[in-house]
């Protein structure tokens, strides 16, 4: 074999190892990128969630709403103080659903955070958004909340103990990968 030969298939070689490694740093670097981003969504919205006026709503929207107000008045038709704590709640959710829908944030991380006040939520408010939806009718009205509804049956689906069940195997991949001491 020719020495010119030898050393065109060594070079080609190496070549290829070269590309296949970039390749490989590169996807696990838009992995990490990716997950990057979830990371700051998730903290800036969770800053909301650390406020008390929060979790007066929140635990308005959840206990007392449909206890003082009746449904049939949809979400328009409540009084100013229900109202603003129904938005205020809600489309707080709706923002980690569009989130999620528009790949912005993993749902399943974001379901696995929020799961329980996801679901207690959307009971509390469920009567009041389809209610909602008849009042504004064909042009408007099917589509109302239906983000934040499938955000809630996503969230109902998960067992409870995903959580539970998720953190051993996340300690497993980090120890593999060297992030876990």
């Amino acid at each position: 074999m020719d020495s010119s030969v030898v050393f065109n298939v060594a070079t080609t070689g190496i070549a290829v190892v070269a590309v296949v490694t970039s390749i490989v740093f590169s996807a696990r670097q838009a992995r990490i990128a990716r997950h990057a981003n979830h990371i700051s969504v998730m903290v800036d919205l969770l800053q909301e969630f650390r406020s008390v006026e929060f979790h007066e709503q929140h635990d308005y929207v959840c206990t007392r709403l449909g206890a003082e107000h009746a449904p049939q008045v949809g979400v328009r038709g409540l009084p100013a103080e229900a109202r603003a704590a129904f938005y205020s709640v809600v489309y707080y959710y709706q923002s980690f659903a569009n989130l999620a829908v528009f790949g912005l944030l993993d749902e399943t991380l974001m379901v696995t955070v929020l799961r329980t006040r996801i679901v207690s939520v959307w009971q509390a408010v469920q009567p009041f958004v389809e209610r909602e939806r008849e009042l504004r009718g064909e042009s408007g009205g099917g589509n109302y909340m239906s983000i934040f509804e499938e955000l809630a049956r996503l969230a109902a689906e998960l067992p409870p103990e995903h959580v539970r069940n998720s953190m051993p195997q996340n300690r497993r991949r980090l120890s593999r990968l060297g992030q876990l001491r």
